[in-house]
């Protein structure tokens, strides 16, 4: 029944569950404060399998109120709006967000939808490998958040007892609050993940008091959420200079359109500005 739903081959679908290393790609990709992350990306039949279930079956579930990334209507800007202002805060980094969630509690929130137990294995081994999540499958965002949700409920608790605000986006945890954040807390955070099978990344916890750049998903969020000064700086020289002698950035109109873009979903009245400089460059 299900291959039929799917459109797929009984027995492509079998094949893809027993030998799901047929089915991706291994790479590595560079991370940003160095180190490498593994990727593996499923291949094309996989992939749109994976889709379809994003469509079709993870979209239309609910996910937590805390959960701010894959969400549709949220993201970066939204995560970022709701820590604003705030005099102090806290952002740590789960260790291996994807992989420390498991194929017992994938299959558990497919149980949870409704389907029934010889389907659910099915989709939990479509949608996972090795035991766990994949980096790269389009469906472990969705999946992720839906594991993740009733531990965002229980840091939510947690965060309100100590009067703090509290917001996900994917292993990016955010607090926020009028007072001093203790270290303990962190210490009692670490505590409830660990019973989880998750962990923190202590290289990545970071406090900001009053007088401190907060940064919250990429944005400063002292006053408002804007990208850092540097890079304000950085994208009033180029658009400037675009402006000017558009010529010369005819191969970079794309990325200026994207800069553009980004600017506007925190500041729409510049990402106009600059878009309409962006869309005026000759290709």
């Amino acid at each position: 029944m299900l291959a039929l739903i799917l459109g797929v081959s009984p027995k492509l679908i079998t094949s893809m569950g027993r030998t799901p290393e047929r089915y991706y790609r291994s790479f590595v990709i560079p991370k940003r404060n160095g180190g490498e992350r593994q990727i593996l990306a499923p291949r094309t039949f996989l992939k749109a399998v994976q889709y379809y279930i994003l469509r079709f079956v993870l979209k239309n579930q609910p996910v937590s109120g805390f959960a701010t990334g894959f969400v549709r209507g949220k993201g970066i800007v939204h995560n970022a709006r709701l820590h604003t202002g705030a005099p102090f805060l806290l952002n740590v980094d789960l260790t291996n967000f994807f992989g420390s969630i498991t194929s017992i509690q994938v299959r558990e929130e497919f149980l949870k939808i409704g389907f029934p137990i010889a389907t659910a294995d099915t989709l939990t081994k479509l949608c996972t490998y090795g035991g766990s999540l994949p980096q790269g499958a389009p469906t472990s965002p969705a999946l992720s958040n839906l594991v993740f949700a009733e531990l965002d409920q229980e840091i939510s608790v947690l965060s309100a007892n100590k009067g703090l605000i509290y917001s996900r986006y994917a292993d990016d945890l955010t607090f926020s609050g009028l007072r001093l954040i203790p270290r303990q807390f962190v210490s009692e955070l670490d505590r409830l993940l660990m019973a989880r099978g998750l962990a923190l990344n202590p290289g990545k916890t970071r406090f900001a008091g009053p007088t401190q750049a907060k940064y919250v998903t990429g944005l400063v969020v002292n006053v408002r959420p804007q990208v850092d000064r540097r890079t304000r700086r950085t994208l009033r020289a180029i658009f400037h200079q675009a402006h000017r002698e558009p010529a010369r950035f005819s191969d970079r109109a794309s990325e200026l359109l994207g800069w553009a873009s980004y600017v506007q979903s925190f500041d729409f009245a510049r990402g106009q500005i600059y878009k309409s400089i962006a869309k005026s460059i000759p290709r």
